[in-house]
């Protein structure tokens, strides 16, 4: 872990100070780019994808929480891990192979139009999920779902089932427990796989690359794009305001949540 993730990312941050040559970088000490990242679109480009980003994360959360939920919760204990495993399944396929089956699922003449219009609740096929920023959001919940519900299921492990037969014995509505047990006790897993979501979705350059047209941009692909363009010290300091984003959230989450609890049984 030091030697071949803790080394490589921390070096990452020394690189992205070293000048650009013709074809690779030398030692130095240049903010010159950082000021290429903050004066130019590419920081339109990235907080724009920070927003897809929490989209993302917001419907991510609406779809794949309750399923955490409704498996600890109604599943037999001794098939919930077996239950879990089915949502490894899509990580056994090709991340390129996975995104770009959804383009014909998506397209104008793809599934989801024709079973629509079939259905007549649309008169003409819809554009705006292919090829637009609401593609690459459909990409990235699709992709990262399971980030979500892998989280939720591992805080809502660790809260004994007797809880919530407490509750039902109290009179308490389902909404209720839903928001004043399940969420205050699951939010370290909610969080943690929240984070999984937004920084996926702000560094994997194959979604809109496939998913976005020629104008959708992330951080990821704008690393890819320095990379391509020999711009090695652009390309590191994107991956370090990437990196120092992801330490951001997670310090703020292990202050808020104390992530450490998402393991641990409760008292």
């Amino acid at each position: 872990m030091c030697l071949f993730f803790a080394l490589p990312l921390a070096l990452t941050y020394v690189w992205s100070f070293f000048e650009r040559t013709m074809f690779w970088m030398k030692p130095g000490f240049t903010l010159f780019s950082y000021h290429n990242f903050f004066t130019s679109a590419r920081l339109e480009n990235f907080l724009a994808s920070m927003g897809h980003s929490s989209i993302s994360v917001i419907v991510a959360f609406i779809f794949g929480f309750p399923i955490a939920v409704f498996i600890r919760r109604r599943i037999p204990q001794v098939a919930q891990h077996r239950v879990i495993l089915l949502f490894i399944l899509p990580f056994a396929v090709s991340e390129i192979i996975r995104i770009f089956a959804l383009r014909p699922f998506l397209q104008r003449n793809g599934l989801v139009n024709n079973i629509l219009l079939e259905l007549g609740v649309i008169s003409e096929p819809i554009t705006a999920i292919l090829y637009t920023p609401m593609g690459v959001i459909i990409g990235e919940v699709l992709s990262f779902l399971p980030f979500i519900v892998f989280a939720g299921f591992l805080a809502m492990e660790a809260v004994p089932k007797y809880v919530f037969e407490i509750c039902e014995d109290l009179g308490a509505s389902q909404y209720r427990v839903f928001v004043d047990v399940i969420l205050p006790l699951a939010a370290p897993g909610i969080f943690a796989g929240s984070v999984f979501i937004f920084v996926n979705g702000l560094g994997v350059a194959l979604l809109p690359n496939i998913l976005g047209g020629p104008g959708a941009v992330n951080a990821g692909l704008i690393a890819t794009q320095a990379i391509t363009a020999l711009d090695f010290p652009l390309a590191m300091a994107v991956n370090a305001i990437m990196m120092t984003t992801l330490l951001g959230l997670l310090y703020i989450g292990h202050k808020l949540f104390d992530l450490t609890k998402i393991l641990s049984p409760m008292s």
